[in-house]
């Protein structure tokens, strides 16, 4: 197969994916490690929002009730977790919920962390509390830095462990309205949206509540997983959606649903979905899935990564390490948990898939293929001046048990002749992909240091470098087997480095010229 990278600029990649990261919930991010591991993600890849469950719940110690029934509030942990996020440039995509204790109308939980998920006694409390912590965010960091975060309202009260009422909707509605108008009262500015539903739920039901009702809404937010569609259809199979096309079709849905609504202006927010997969109902597990860990798990990051860049104004990898509490954490280097890094921070295939995709820089560039691309494989190119950019995948669908390595000619129109370096990283099993190595070792459950070295280095790509004699284009080739992916970069070679005594030939040179102007 030949593929051409013309020299046609079209417009800048959205990057959805990159707009926001999540953490499983606030009292985590008291934890050193986990804040270390953000550190590392922001310096590889670099998002801009973060968001996470329980910063109302009782071990961040919001809210108490006094002897004579009235509310005291304290902000000393949510403080010292929002400074450290901001220090290094995450703004908080705020998730109000839980229910605190002192507020809640019983003492129904979720989580491992016990997480209430109750209706509060009175509404008026609720938005109480959230209007004294909006109010406390200003008076912290400013109104200007406040109005660039997103509020949203509790986390999939569509589903009763999250939401434990037998009127669901109507009661997320007065959760809802008693919210949004906390944080409006404060200052109209502020963003507020939701439902933050499971399964792509109720979107079209909360426009219509806020129209019909006048309650403020700036964006819609939900969710969607992989698993989904077995759960929803029995097996992938059986899913009306072609294989590898149900997150693209669920998304597609919900932006139909909003675009044709009362609102078409509401941006759409995506925050939470993964790589869990499964191919029947059968099969679906939340705490021990092993595309979480896998090179599967990354060549499916990218697939939809690219293929709904334009779809969604954000897309929130739920999470971003194994520090995660919602069960019990495990020891073992990968447990097939919930993050892109693992508990000591080495990179999985997942975070490899955003840490490359983040390179991607300038305008696209147009593509002419030579026939069909395979189905779940992808080349998306970028120009920044004259540096070509490129990202390649061949995902291979869970269902499918085999296809041959996607192999092609890549021809790249060049601005000017002459050499230029080509620069490839690609993820593969033992280079960027590290679980299968772990695997091969026995999957041993504590790593002494020369193991945990080993395992780090083998969680980097493989780099190779090629020199190219370029005419009107620049060719390569590029060679990926199932569920790789690569990076790569085209740069004109804009000079040689001079050897050492050439070097000093010219500071000789230099100081030469330096010491007759000095004398004139």
């Amino acid at each position: 197969m030949n593929i051409e990278i013309t020299a046609s600029q079209l417009e800048k990649l959205n990057l959805p994916w990159k707009k926001t990261i999540t953490v499983g919930r606030a009292y985590d991010l008291i934890r050193e490690d986990v804040l270390d591991h953000l550190r590392y993600l922001q310096k590889e890849i670099g998002f801009r929002y973060i968001r996470f469950h329980a910063l109302f719940h009782d071990d961040m110690g919001v809210v108490k009730r006094r002897k004579d029934g009235s509310l005291s509030f304290q902000w000393h942990h949510v403080d010292k977790i929002y400074d450290a996020l901001l220090d290094m440039g995450l703004k908080p995509f705020v998730e109000l919920n839980p229910m605190p204790a002192a507020l809640a109308s019983g003492a129904t939980t979720m989580f491992y962390y016990k997480m209430n998920v109750t209706p509060p006694r009175l509404y008026e409390e609720w938005g109480m509390l959230v209007k004294k912590f909006t109010e406390h965010c200003i008076e912290r960091y400013g109104l200007d830095e406040v109005k660039e975060w997103y509020f949203e309202v509790w986390n999939e009260p569509n589903l009763k462990c999250f939401w434990w009422t037998d009127n669901q909707l109507e009661e997320y509605f007065k959760l809802y309205d008693a919210a949004v108008f906390a944080v409006k009262g404060v200052d109209e500015s502020l963003r507020v949206g939701g439902p933050a539903t499971a399964y792509a739920g109720w979107v079209k039901e909360m426009i219509e509540h806020c129209v019909e009702k006048d309650v403020p809404i700036d964006f819609v937010s939900t969710h969607v997983y992989q698993l989904d569609e077995p759960i929803d259809y029995g097996s992938v199979e059986a899913s009306p959606s072609e294989e590898g096309e149900f997150m693209i079709d669920t998304f597609k849905s919900v932006e139909q649903i909003v675009r044709s609504s009362d609102r078409p202006d509401l941006e759409i927010h995506w925050t939470e979905w993964n790589a869990q997969t499964a191919t029947t109902k059968a099969d679906v597990t939340f705490m021990d899935n092993e595309a979480m860990d896998n090179l599967y798990g990354g060549s499916l990051v990218a697939y939809n990564c690219i293929e709904l860049d334009t779809h969604c104004d954000s897309l929130a990898y739920w999470a971003a390490s194994d520090i995660f509490e919602e069960h019990l954490i495990s020891n073992a280097p990968f447990a097939c948990s919930y993050g892109i890094v693992n508990q000591v921070g080495i990179p999985k295939a997942t975070a490899n898939a955003f840490r490359l995709m983040s390179k991607l820089r300038g305008k696209k560039l147009e593509l002419n293929v030579e026939g069909t691309l395979p189905h779940g494989c992808g080349l998306v190119a970028t120009k920044e001046l004259q540096v070509v950019n490129g990202f390649v995948y061949n995902h291979l669908f869970i269902t499918k048990s085999e296809r041959g390595d996607f192999e092609t000619n890549v021809n790249v129109r060049v601005d000017t002749a002459g050499k230029y370096l080509l620069t490839v990283a690609k993820v593969k099993e033992g280079s960027g992909s590290a679980k299968e190595v772990w695997v091969g070792m026995g999957r041993p459950q504590n790593l002494s240091p020369i193991q945990e070295e080993a395992i780090r280095k083998m969680a980097e790509p493989e780099y190779r470098f090629e020199v190219i004699d370029a005419g009107e284009h620049a060719s390569f080739a590029l060679s990926l087997a199932s569920n790789e992916f690569l990076y790569f970069e085209l740069k004109p070679v804009d000079g040689v480095a001079l050897g050492k005594s050439a070097e000093m030939d010219l500071a000789k040179q230099n100081q030469q010229l330096f010491t007759d102007n000095a004398l004139k």
